[in-house]
């Protein structure tokens, strides 16, 4: 099961369908809440790993492992608490922690004010404000054709940190965030829920956890992987040298599926 990165969707896995192959691994995904057609609901961490089980008995799978990228971290390390029972392994690929306990935060970073709103318990003014955030962001470039979405979504990106993003996954990426970003429900969601108070302990989690972050990564640091390391028991940390945030996560796919699958059996 994979847990799509943020702000991203179930297509987000297709990028790693030919390592799937490879690896003998089958990658299922779907979108969190708010995310393209998918219904919203009340921000937290938990409750998308109970609707990963969910989707799981929809399907008929008895025992499996999870993977989640960036955003979709979080929601792997609530699925792994979810059913101890089934979900053999989880996987964190440059997965987000709590940042604002993680590393003193830039006191001009522009979530600061809308995660106060959740602080003092107005989570619906920070929805509100995550929407407004995410419009200024994402409206423009998703107007622009789909190479050109591509390239402002990746603007700020090192050039190094992106071999990866070759023309099929570039097609992806943009069929991937016309399905997501139908509304910004799911951004702001996301938003809330792993920048806010986390409604789950990590520490609790029993099941072997595999953590891979990258040296460079400037978007999700290695103190996110170090800080997850040492609350969950179960756990082996991977700094992965010279890499950034997408090299993390889109270059690492058969190293990783391989792990989770040799877990699972």
């Amino acid at each position: 099961m994979f847990h799509h990165g943020t702000p991203s969707g179930r297509l987000q896995a297709a990028l790693g369908a030919d390592a799937a192959v490879r690896q003998n691994v089958r990658i299922v995904s779907f979108n969190r809440p708010g995310y393209g057609e998918s219904t919203d609901t009340a921000p937290g961490l938990a409750s998308v790993g109970a609707d990963t089980m969910l989707v799981a008995d929809a399907l008929g799978i008895s025992e499996f492992a999870v993977l989640g990228a960036s955003g979709g971290g979080p929601y792997a390390l609530a699925t792994g608490l979810a059913d101890p029972g089934r979900v053999r392994a989880v996987g964190v690929a440059g997965g987000v922690g709590p940042w604002r306990l993680i590393t003193p935060p830039d006191p001009d970073d522009p979530d600061l004010p809308i995660l106060a709103l959740v602080d003092a318990g107005d989570v619906p003014g920070a929805l509100a404000g995550f929407r407004a955030q995410a419009r200024v962001a994402f409206e423009r470039m998703l107007a622009l054709p789909d190479e050109a979405m591509v390239d402002e979504f990746f603007r700020d990106a090192p050039t190094e940190d992106l071999s990866w993003l070759d023309q099929g996954a570039r097609r992806l990426w943009a069929a991937d965030a016309r399905d997501a970003l139908h509304t910004y429900d799911g951004y702001a969601r996301d938003n809330v829920s792993w920048g806010g108070p986390w409604d789950i302990d990590p520490a609790r989690i029993e099941v072997p956890t595999w953590l891979w972050y990258g040296e460079l990564d400037r978007m999700v640091p290695p103190e996110h992987g170090r800080w997850h390391a040492e609350r969950i028991p179960n756990s082996t940390l991977t700094i992965i040298p010279a890499a950034g945030h997408g090299g993390t996560i889109f270059a690492q796919w058969d190293d990783m599926l391989g792990v989770l699958r040799a877990a699972v059996r």
